[in-house]
């Protein structure tokens, strides 16, 4: 037997190397990065797929100009608003070299902001939308805040040095995810170039192509042993950086394989900040993908009502599940219950009905409101707007109460009368 075991192992270790395991790609099998912080999200469901140093503490540079937009496109309804520009502060760094008396809108500042990284727009905006700079920056804190990143805390609106002015590479991959989800911020960090007209304060036309060299750059850079244009297609957004403090930093994000994947990658070099973008990116692109655990459209449902005048009552799903799962992995483990309340009439669209509770391995992962698709009324409520038809119904009720009464008067009568006879009866015996 021993022998046996032997030849089994010899066997093994001759021809194990043949198998070439390096070969197998695992989700697991992480990127190598010159970034000191980087982070890579999903952008459906917000799960992070990879993450170095993800957590700790790092200066954001003009990334911070995406919050800074998302801040003004959630208080600012009217893009068309226009905004003059005076007393305005001296500030460094890249400019749109905005002039006293000259005027623009909404819309054309955000542009300058983050297609150019115009700091001086920054403070514009900031004062017109907050009253003053201190105040919109309030406006920034508590809106992180707000989503869950927690350990942010800007003191600008535009990311020059500060020490006061820190995030983490996942603070601000989710506030990159945030302002992706705003339809205009998502069509402007797209945008590869912006121009302006001349004006009298300043007599030349001004003329911004993004900095974000995955959308404009005509250079190439060897990655994986080749060499590609640093352009990559499938990429449409968001923001660029860089400080001394900070290093060279980038927000991206694209979308190949149906999955939408945001890149933050904060402190790396000149050279290798695209190639560790893109890196990520691929990472996410090629080792995942998602899988939707509810489709609310899947799951609408009917309940019979007694007494109502719609008869039913149509309900689904809030909002749709998803998970991020590596390539070589199924969505077997999840399970779904449905959870409905006691159904009290009336009942409005949009109300909530119950809960959809998403299982996996048998452990409560997500509970998503049930809500109702329809208004239910009850018979009664119909007939109380006919005054002629209330009036009847109320005549009827009281009569049938009324005859319910008397049966049970009398029938409690008969009851006494059989109870006195066998009463006597029993004593007759008795005696």
């Amino acid at each position: 037997m021993k022998k046996f075991f032997s030849f089994i192992l010899t066997l093994l270790i001759t021809f194990l190397p043949v198998f070439n395991i390096n070969n197998l790609s695992f989700a697991d099998s992480k990127p190598n990065l010159t970034a000191e912080y980087a982070v890579l999200m999903d952008y459906e469901t917000g799960q992070v797929l990879y993450n170095k140093n993800g957590y700790s503490k790092l200066y954001p540079a003009s990334t911070t100009k995406a919050w800074t937009a998302y801040v003004v496109l959630k208080h600012v309804s009217d893009l068309n608003q226009v905004v003059e520009i005076k007393d305005l502060p001296i500030v460094d760094g890249s400019s749109m070299y905005l002039k006293e008396g000259e005027a623009f809108t909404v819309k054309e500042l955000l542009d300058a902001l983050l297609i150019h990284s115009s700091n001086d727009v920054a403070m514009v905006l900031a004062k017109y939308v907050g009253g003053s700079v201190e105040n919109f920056v309030n406006m920034m804190n508590n809106e992180a805040k707000a989503i869950g990143a927690k350990n942010t805390h800007f003191n600008n609106p535009h990311g020059l040095p500060d020490e006061n002015h820190y995030t983490t590479a996942y603070d601000m991959a989710l506030m990159a995810r945030k302002a992706m989800d705003n339809d205009i911020f998502r069509d402007i960090v797209k945008t590869k170039s912006v121009k302006y007209p001349a004006t009298e304060a300043y007599p030349y036309e001004r003329y911004f192509e993004n900095t974000n060299q995955f959308l404009t750059s005509r250079s190439k850079m060897d990655y994986k042993g080749q060499q590609v244009d640093i352009k990559y297609d499938v990429v449409d957004g968001i923001k660029t950086g860089y400080t001394d403090a900070a290093g060279k930093c980038l927000l991206s994000t694209g979308i190949k394989n149906n999955i939408r994947v945001i890149s933050a990658v904060f402190k790396s070099t000149v050279n290798d900040l695209y190639l560790d973008s893109r890196t990520l990116l691929d990472y996410g692109f090629d080792n995942f993908y998602v899988e939707t655990i509810v489709d609310k459209n899947d799951f609408i449902k009917d309940k019979k009502v007694f007494l109502s005048k719609e008869k039913k009552l149509t309900y689904e799903p809030e909002t749709n599940y998803s998970v991020v799962l590596p390539n070589n992995s199924k969505a077997d483990d999840y399970s779904i219950k449905t959870k409905l309340d006691n159904v009290k009439l009336p009942i409005n669209e949009g109300d909530k009905v119950g809960t959809l509770e998403v299982y996996k391995n048998k452990k409560l992962e997500k509970s998503i409101d049930l809500v109702a698709k329809n208004d239910v009324t009850s018979i009664f409520s119909s007939l109380a707007k006919n005054k002629f038809l209330y009036n009847v119904l109320k005549v009827l009720l009281l009569i049938a109460v009324l005859i319910f009464i008397v049966l049970f008067i009398r029938k409690g009568k008969k009851r006494n009368k059989k109870k006195n006879i066998y009463s006597k009866n029993r004593r007759r015996r008795k005696y």
